[in-house]
């Protein structure tokens, strides 16, 4: 079983309100695993890339992405600016715990996908604060819980949940040492995180400011990623979702190599 990596995957799926119980931490997260998610998702993704002068690069995309019991897939293209137009992401994000998920990058000017190997997943997707790593779900038995304690963020009661990684492998993998997650009890959505890398004093910040419900599903509408190095902010990713059209006409055979480098 997976669940959601602290990043962008878990912005563009969805999740459905339950009530808070007396849970321990490994029975929250089977719960975020288990939650239900629409069969197919279309939205817009707007990526404002934040240096620490304040300098500022906005990037569109169009997402669709499609869920099943076997495997998530996506398909991204990039609209804006002209030099990153065209550029495209597939990805298959497989449920079973022993398959390693599959990425690739097109990038128009090679005209060919390339395979995104394991070692290069920790690596920054089109220069944001979201690694490759970070596209993808986590695998449930790769990580330890621990419920550190609940408490609220604004005025909605939280679980504030510690993840480990169970080895070095893992780490390697997904580029974190561990995590602090606030995971909110009335619909078990992420709308916080600390994750910790293994360099001293490197941390990336998760903060969902704004979320909305269609049809029973939450989704995260804007979402800040920052990196931060011995406190001190060295850039930020700004991510805002819009126009998100649920269960619509989407072709499986869309997902493929042949279709991501035929582009936009």
């Amino acid at each position: 079983m997976k669940i959601y990596q602290i990043a962008l995957c878990s912005l563009l799926t969805a999740c459905i309100a339950l009530p808070a119980q007396a849970l321990t931490a490994d029975e929250i997260m089977q719960r975020v695993d288990a939650l239900a998610k629409p069969a197919a998702v279309r939205s817009t993704l707007t990526m404002v890339l934040v240096d620490s002068r304040g300098k500022q690069r906005v990037r569109e995309l169009q997402s669709t992405r499609i869920n099943s019991a076997e495997v998530d897939k996506s398909l991204m293209f990039f609209l804006a600016p002209a030099d990153v137009r065209g550029t495209g992401f597939l990805l298959f994000d497989y449920q079973a715990a022993e398959q390693d998920d599959d990425q690739w990058m097109y990038l128009p000017a090679l005209r060919k996908a390339k395979r995104i190997g394991s070692s290069d997943k920790t690596g920054s997707f089109m220069g944001s604060d979201f690694s490759y790593a970070d596209m993808s779900k986590r695998n449930l038995a790769e990580w330890t819980y621990q419920l550190v304690k609940q408490d609220r963020v604004g005025e909605l009661p939280v679980w504030v949940i510690e993840s480990t990684p169970i080895n070095q492998a893992v780490r390697d993998k997904t580029g974190y040492a561990r995590s602090i997650g606030y995971i909110r009890q009335d619909n078990y959505q992420l709308i916080r995180a600390i994750n910790y890398l293994p360099q001293n004093g490197a941390l990336k910040l998760v903060n969902v400011s704004e979320s909305i419900e269609i049809d029973g599903f939450w989704f995260a509408t804007e979402t800040q990623m920052v990196a931060q190095k011995d406190g001190q902010t060295v850039h930020r990713t700004l991510l805002k979702i819009t126009n998100i059209e649920l269960d619509g006409d989407v072709d499986d055979n869309d997902f493929s190599l042949n279709r991501l480098e035929q582009g936009l």
